[in-house]
């Protein structure tokens, strides 16, 4: 059995909690079969082009705790066994009964020995590992008297700095998903213009919870180089003309040569952010039946797949 999951150039949190997690749960003996089968674990997966292209000469499809990010869903084939996805948008979505929701597998964190974390008064901040492209980060939490978790780091440190935290707020939707899982009161905010939110209700949902977003003003220190100016260009001009590729419309052109250094806008509205302390926290038995559901269902899947 092979890990499907979205590998990033660079560490990204929400991404590797799968090479983190599953191990942990399955075991490195099922997980280093090569015997045609993939699972599809934690993250927004569950597109044509995973499951009907990337996968399509896969012997069988495991889905567990995975989302959709569109309308765009892939017809799955008969070799799919689904144990469940990430929340009702996406059941609705692919036509699956309700009771096919079992939450975002990060919850299964809750299952397994973690890192030691040192418990301080830090409200941490974590932006999508994309908006780590645009901004240094760090000195715009030092004036906004917040502590800055990177996305991109390995996972054992990115949890250490999380769980020591007293509250997080976060763009980083992992971020928002492992501190509920820990118990750690919530911020959710959106900086980049590509901000997907669909998927944040799609998680939120599973949980019973209903959320706003805090946005913050986006602003670039970082020009686009003239190259990937015009590749960009072309892609939203593209997807503008034949309607084609939505989130290419969405796609961020700095501009050659030009970038800002003005950053006065962005630190107060971190501020104010902090100031209003508008938190979100599911509720105990919801976090604690969603996490005991999922490693049921994980051991059901060892069980049934261990014998190979």
């Amino acid at each position: 059995m092979k890990l499907k999951y979205s590998q990033s150039k660079t560490y990204n949190f929400g991404d590797d909690l799968n090479p983190w997690l599953w191990p942990k749960l399955l075991g490195n003996e099922l997980l280093s079969r090569d015997d045609g089968i993939y699972l599809i674990g934690i993250g927004t997966l569950l597109s044509s082009k995973i499951v009907q292209v990337q996968l399509k000469d896969a012997r069988e499809i495991i889905i567990f705790s995975s989302g959709t990010w569109s309308d765009r869903v892939p017809a799955l084939p008969s070799n799919c066994q689904i144990y469940g996805v990430r929340g009702p948008r996406t059941a609705r979505r692919m036509g699956l009964p309700e009771d096919k929701v079992i939450g975002d597998g990060a919850y299964l964190l809750r299952k397994v020995e973690l890192p030691a974390a040192t418990q301080t008064d830090d409200i941490g901040f974590m932006p999508h590992h994309q908006s780590e492209k645009y901004i240094d980060w760090q000195p715009i939490c030092d004036q906004a008297g917040v502590k800055f978790i990177s996305a991109i780091q390995p996972v054992d440190d990115c949890l250490a700095q999380l769980r020591s935290c007293k509250r997080m707020i976060t763009e980083a939707m992992h971020g928002a998903i492992v501190a509920d899982a820990m118990r750690i009161p919530w911020t959710p905010v959106r900086f980049s213009p590509l901000f997907r939110e669909d998927k944040w209700y799609d998680f939120a949902e599973s949980m019973k919870l209903d959320i706003e977003f805090h946005t913050l003003p986006f602003i670039s220190q970082r020009p686009t180089p003239i190259l990937k100016m015009i590749e960009m260009g072309c892609k939203k001009l593209v997807s503008q003309t034949f309607g084609i590729k939505p989130k290419w419309q969405k796609l961020i052109v700095t501009g050659y040569g030009k970038k800002s250094t003005n950053t006065s806008r962005l630190v107060k509205a971190l501020r104010e952010v902090v100031l209003l302390n508008k938190t979100y926290l599911s509720r105990n038995d919801v976090v604690e039946s969603t996490s005991s559901r999922q490693y049921e269902l994980v051991q059901e899947l060892k069980k049934e797949y261990k014998a190979g």
